[in-house]
Order: C-alpha cells, then structure tokens, then sequence
C-alpha cells in the first residue's frame, strides 16, 4: 500500500509543451500560434527510490546566485553510460458529439474568420501509434546531420545530451530502455470534459480538460502500480489538452514527478511524459510544408521528443534558473525553469524513415536548448556543449533569422 502525494500545479511548476491562441502578428516567423507544453509538478527526491540521477551546482555569472541542477543518468563528465527502463501506456478515448456549446471556437480567436467548430463522435486510439512510436527516433537509433554534431547509432534524447556536453562519439550515453507496452487503457471522455473537433486546419483533434485529463493519469500510476525506476510514457493519438474553455488549447504534453511512500516509509519518486502522437493538419503552417517552414514541425513525434528532452535535463520539474524570455516563444512569458525545449517549440529537424506521407515521410524531432543558455554560460568546466551555439539545432535556428537569430545570443532576463 502507498500513500501518494501529487505535487501538481498544471502550469504553474508544470513543465509541458503548449500552444495558445496568440494574434496572428506575434506568431511571424514564429512557432504554431496556439501550441505549448508544460510541466506537471515538481518533488523532493535526495534519497528516493526513483531512476537515475546526478546533480551539480553553478553560479550564474550575471546575478551571483547559484543553483543547484539534476538530470537523468551519471555525470558526463566521468563517461558512463544509463540506460533508463521505459514503460509505454497507450490511452484510447472516446468522444461523443451531444450538446456541447462550440460558439467560443467561432472564427478561432479571430485568426479564421468563418470557422465553426461541430462535436464530432470519434475514438482517437494511442495504440494506434505505438509502432511509429518505437520505429522513430525515440527509442530506435539514427544518424543525425553534421551541423548538429553528426552523431550516429544514437536515440534523439542521447544525441542532445552527448551534444550538450561535448560528448559526441564518446562512451557517455542516457538511453531508454526498449519499452514495456502496457494493453491499451480505454478512457470515456464526459461531455463537460471534452470534444472532438476538424481544426481549421483540417484534422480531426480530441480536447480534453487538461485539470479532468490530469485527474486520469494521476489515478492511472495509483492504480497501475508502475515502477518508480521506470520512466512512464502516457501515449495518446492527437489528443490535445485545453485550459478551463475550448480556446485555451493546446497543451501536447508534459512531464513531471510525483511521490509517494509505502508502509515501510521508504520514498519513491516517479518520473512520467505525457504527450500526442501528432497530426501534421493539426497547425495551419504545416501545410507550408512545401516551403520546408523550419517553425512547423508539430506533427508525429514532436511532442515526445520536446518532453523526452525536457526530461533528460530537468526530470523532477525543479530546476530553477535565473528567469528567462524569448521572443522566439512569447506565449511562456518570464519563466524561471530549465525547461530545453519550451523557448524553440515548433523548431525541427528532419530525420528520414516516418512512414506517413501527409508528414513528408520524415520525423519532426525538436530542436532543444543547451544548458550553457539557461546558465549564461556559467556551466560547470567539462559541461559545456560540443559547438559555440546555444541549441542543439544550432547555425540552423539562427538561419532562420528575424528573432530566431537571437539565438546566437544569451537569453533577456526578466
């Protein structure tokens, strides 16, 4: 028996990718306009039973103050390898079209003028993608370009790391484990809960009260006895999370931590992802797909990869950096978490090998953020990454230029 304390605060301490409603002047040359991630609350974990973790300290050289970091897996530094159990839940929903009021989707926020949104009965089912899931960059191994360190025979979240610390070839790895795929869980979405939707760019979306949606995964790791030595992944096919209406949307996932204790009293952590296997017609820029649009990659595994990174670097959500802000991400304000990829959301890279041709038959893998950023590069000798840039992504993010080229720069402090 265990007795679990959920330290959530969903947006609030809750490190998730999410896109919201913005005008359509601050989205220029700019990420998916109502996208974001989040986080998903944050615990103490010195002594836990939990996965593997190293930490370290920095000063941060522009305000003196120190902070202290963990991250999954062993310190770079000494050139060990992890490899992290991985447990794989697929989620299926059922929606159902009954008298939800859809007159807050009208003209979207004013960037569709026009559109009208209908509840549409439909089943969005994660199982559906766990193949794809497995095939891709997450858990198999690829070759990655040569401006972004050509590293090779490595999963996505092992490249970033080795790359954010120099590693690149060495004997340093954090991998997953080959996943453990759990039967699929069925979940009826209430009508005041939820809808299913077609997007204004075409694809038909679950949304789901992200406060309910929290609520099931949540009862999910009480009632799945999930091992806290694992990393838990909670897949769903296009589901999207809104915040408190419709037009607060859309969370793609998270990631967070929650404690508990069993009778003896020893403290166990658990580190879980969230995240949609996305639709490449969900985002209206994706259909610039022809003109290679570098900010549009929300499709397949996006999501994953941003929370799987988001992971790697901060996997307890509590993290605390000097607070940042980026034009490249507005919709995150001042935030104050190393959180990799939230300041580039919608940056990717193509890896060849998706099997779906509305995506190009490519991956859309996030770029994502160094630590010598969020550190004003005041990391730790040996902690550095492999190249001058600030993400792993590098010369090409800054080539995308207008405010992607200030990421040749350190972050504006807020």
């Amino acid at each position: 028996m265990r007795n679990r304390n959920l330290v959530r605060r969903l947006l609030v301490g809750l490190a998730a990718f999410a896109i919201f409603n913005v005008p359509i002047a601050a989205a220029s040359n700019g990420p998916p306009p109502d996208a974001k991630f989040t986080t998903e609350g944050s615990v103490a974990h010195p002594s836990a039973r939990t996965i593997p973790w190293w930490s370290f300290g920095y000063t941060d050289p522009t305000n003196g103050v120190p902070y202290q970091i963990s991250m999954v897996g062993s310190d770079p530094r000494g050139g060990g390898s992890t490899t992290v159990p991985t447990e794989v839940i697929p989620l299926k929903f059922n929606f159902v079209a009954g008298n939800q009021d859809m007159s807050i989707l009208d003209d979207y926020g004013g960037r569709f003028p026009g559109f009208r949104a209908t509840a549409q009965t439909a089943t969005f089912d994660g199982g559906s993608k766990v193949a794809e899931t497995l095939a891709s960059p997450i858990f198999s191994t690829y070759k990655y370009p040569t401006d972004l360190g050509g590293d090779h025979g490595v999963q996505y979240g092992d490249a970033f790391m080795r790359a954010q610390f120099n590693k690149i070839g060495s004997s340093y790895h954090v991998k997953l484990g080959q996943p453990t795929v759990f039967p699929t869980v069925t979940i009826s979405v209430p009508q005041n809960q939820g809808v299913a939707y077609y997007r204004p760019a075409g694809a038909l979306a679950g949304t789901i009260n992200s406060s309910w949606f929290s609520s099931q995964i949540d009862n999910l790791m009480t009632s799945m006895h999930v091992d806290s030595q694992t990393l838990v992944i909670f897949l769903t096919d296009n589901v999207l999370l809104y915040l408190g209406n419709y037009l607060r949307c859309c969370v793609l996932g998270y990631h967070g931590a929650t404690s508990s204790s069993n009778t003896n009293g020893n403290g166990n952590v658990q580190t879980f992802i969230y995240a949609g296997y996305g639709d490449p017609h969900d985002y209206p820029g994706f259909d610039l797909r022809g003109n290679a649009d570098p900010t549009e990659g929300v499709s397949d595994i996006h999501g994953l990869s941003h929370e799987v990174a988001e992971w790697l670097d901060d996997p307890f959500a509590n993290n605390v950096v000097q607070p940042w802000i980026t034009p490249t991400a507005p919709f995150y304000g001042c935030a104050g978490l190393l959180e990799t990829g939230d300041p580039v959301v919608g940056v990717w890279f193509p890896l060849s090998g998706n099997p779906d041709p509305a995506a190009g038959k490519v991956w859309h893998p996030e770029d994502e953020v160094f630590l010598s950023w969020f550190a004003r590069n005041g990391e730790p000798a040996g902690l550095g990454p492999w190249s001058s840039y600030y993400t792993f992504m590098g010369p090409r993010t800054v080539a995308i230029g207008g405010d992607y080229a200030s990421w040749a720069q350190l972050p504006a402090t807020c």
